[in-house]
């Protein structure tokens, strides 16, 4: 089992059942600890959180303090893909077909090897699968093996600033024909070029890039902003309760 923070301010220290995990200085970053060992099953687990804010000023603007982000418990079983196991790069992208490379990292958390197939899919909108791949390794007891496939996708939905379609990638892990990890990734099929004489070419058309300043304050809402406030998306990868 695995605690993610979206993001502590500052200087944060995590204990799980009085087993110290780790400190974080910087406050605005995403991050984890692997709970597993220091568990208690079947009884309550206490996870405690320090926080050292005092260091003062240390920012430019209200920077907040203690725990501002969404803050996630994910369990697995002892095989499954990798916290942020998948990797996904497009070696070639056109109109009529896009080649894409799929890294997907499998760990096995138990005592002894397991005998495992991943099968990814590309998913459209509508849940669709429009292409397939699928391997079978083995991987070590207490061990990580990264699978790389690659796929290609006929006559794809580029994803633009007008038209930001979107695919799912699912990476599904059985043992002996019984799933035991399901982890989606979104992805965006699309070519991107930085070109010296014509600046930002996305899918072979020049886009102006805009930006802007924007800070996790939402003024007098405070640091913990509320995701309406911000118009924030989702989480961009999702894993079925198994």
């Amino acid at each position: 089992m695995v605690v993610e923070f979206g993001g502590i301010y500052e200087n944060s220290e995590v204990w799980i059942n009085g087993q110290y995990l780790g400190k974080r200085p910087y406050g605005y970053i995403p991050f984890s600890y692997d709970l597993t060992p220091h568990l208690n099953f079947g009884r309550d687990n206490v996870i405690a959180v320090k926080v050292d804010n005092s260091h003062q000023t240390n920012c430019r603007w209200y920077s907040g303090s203690g725990i501002y982000r969404h803050t996630w418990l994910l369990a697995t079983n002892q095989v499954h893909v990798a916290y942020w196991g998948t990797f996904v790069t497009s070696p070639h992208v056109s109109k009529d077909a896009a080649t894409m490379q799929i890294k997907s990292r499998v760990r096995n958390d138990g005592k002894s090897a397991a005998r495992c197939t991943l099968a990814t899919s590309i998913l459209d909108q509508e849940g669709k699968t429009v292409q397939s791949a699928e391997a079978v390794q083995e991987v070590a007891a207490a061990g990580v093996y990264e699978f790389v496939q690659q796929v290609t996708v006929a006559k794809p939905n580029l994803w633009s600033v007008k038209n930001p379609y979107l695919y799912k990638i699912r990476s599904t892990v059985r043992q002996q024909d019984r799933v035991v990890d399901q982890y989606d990734t979104p992805i965006g099929i699309r070519e991107a070029v930085f070109d010296a004489d014509k600046g930002f070419l996305l899918n072979g058309e020049h886009v102006k890039l805009n930006g802007v300043c924007l800070h996790h304050d939402a003024g007098c809402v405070g640091a913990a902003v509320p995701e309406r406030v911000l118009g924030a998306a989702p989480r961009t990868a999702a894993r079925d309760g198994l």
